[in-house]
């Protein structure tokens, strides 16, 4: 309740700013070609966060009253707010799977509303709900209104892009956040989610663990198969000799629903798994879960159980035992998400990119230490087991 209650509080804070600078375009105390206040002068002045202020300028700029100018100042460049088709041309549209449910996701968001502000557009953020249908309906209206970009964190599996095609051929550029379309020509930035499981799961070799499970999601998206091919490279490389499994998990709403999950997938087979086990889940949230699930259990995380996430969401640096993850670089995704999209409309006959960061590993107390002999005795048992089959 409390962050709904501070992005309601901002919202109020942004709008008042907005409807104040308005009032002094139209009263001629601010005139065309007159630089404004810096973001931190007119927080001091209006009594608001600066995170409220760059968004009020992006609103101001979205109606063509203004526009950004040299380092901090913005500039006024009208009297009279611009038609809705220009403002629709000066804007930006962000369409998000699901809710905001996270700090990360949160700032995810706000990283990509920033780096577009200062590519000179506003933003406008649209929620799917996790429907691929509503998806496609939002995405239609937009390409139909003559929003010319789109940042899109998708709802749909990898081989459904219909309601994007149509969106190109309509002359929306589009980028996709994290979860991309290889079977379209299309702008993609996020991690390099293959390299990303592929390092886990070689991480968690060098800590001696016997066995390996990989905890992914079950749908169609192009991120799930690439962390599973990362996945089975790194078990590959020993042979027959380490056992390597894949649990799927839908994706639920509740912590309750993945719990149950989590249960069904688990618990019937853990007497049958080797200790240590090496555990990769596609998502942090997924492997606090079940490093809880696996203390009640009656496991020990790290010594029967050695847990590792992807994402570095704020949770498991609090948790207990913390989470080692591959951290995304999620500024960095921002800013070029925001710069390929930016650029391909400026330049149409830019050809789309597709990005691909690598992760960062950061090791905590849910895999403990390890012996840096392990793995190359470990490779040398993997070659004696490759000349023996030959």
């Amino acid at each position: 309740m409390g962050s709904m209650d501070g992005k309601s509080m901002r919202k109020r804070a942004r709008d008042s700013l907005v409807e104040a600078v308005r009032g002094q375009v139209a009263r001629g105390e601010l005139l065309p070609g007159q630089a404004m206040l810096s973001v931190s002068e007119l927080a001091t002045k209006y009594g608001v966060s600066s995170r409220a202020v760059r968004e009020g300028l992006a609103h101001l700029e979205a109606e063509g009253l203004v526009h950004g100018g040299q380092g901090r100042r913005t500039i006024v460049v009208s009297r009279e707010p611009a038609s809705l088709d220009a403002v629709a041309s000066r804007n930006i549209a962000v369409v998000f799977q699901g809710r905001v449910r996270d700090n990360t996701t949160a700032e995810d968001l706000d990283g990509l509303q920033q780096a577009i502000q200062a590519e000179g557009y506003g933003t406008i953020l649209y929620v799917a709900d996790g429907s691929p249908e509503k998806e496609a309906e939002i995405v239609g209206r937009l390409a139909k209104e003559g929003v010319p970009g789109l940042v899109l964190y998708s709802a749909h599996p990898a081989d459904s892009f219909e309601h994007l095609r149509a969106a190109q051929q309509a002359g929306m550029k589009i980028v996709v956040y994290d979860h991309d379309f290889p079977d379209l020509d299309i702008n993609f930035a996020g991690l390099d989610d293959h390299l990303a499981a592929r390092e886990a799961a070689e991480h968690l070799i060098r800590l001696g663990c016997k066995e390996l499970l990989l905890i992914n999601s079950d749908r169609n998206w192009t991120s799930s198969r690439l962390r599973q091919s990362g996945f089975e490279e790194a078990a590959g490389m020993l042979g027959s000799s380490l056992p390597a499994r894949i649990v799927r998990l839908p994706a639920y709403q509740t912590v309750a629903e993945y719990d149950k999950a989590i249960r069904r997938a688990l618990f019937p087979v853990l007497d049958t798994l080797q200790r240590p086990l090496g555990i990769l889940a596609w998502w942090d949230e997924i492997a606090l879960r079940v490093i809880e699930l696996l203390q009640q259990a009656g496991w020990s995380v790290p010594a029967d159980a050695k847990v590792m996430g992807i994402g570095n969401d704020l949770g498991g640096e609090l948790a207990e035992p913390r989470l080692s993850t591959m951290a995304s670089p999620r500024e960095d995704i921002s800013r070029l998400a925001a710069s390929v999209l930016v650029s391909q409309m400026r330049d149409p006959s830019r050809r789309p990119q597709k990005i691909r960061l690598k992760a960062r590993m950061i090791i905590r107390e849910s895999c403990g230490n390890y012996d840096p002999h392990v793995l190359a005795s470990l490779r040398r048992t993997s070659e004696l087991l490759n000349a023996a089959k030959r």
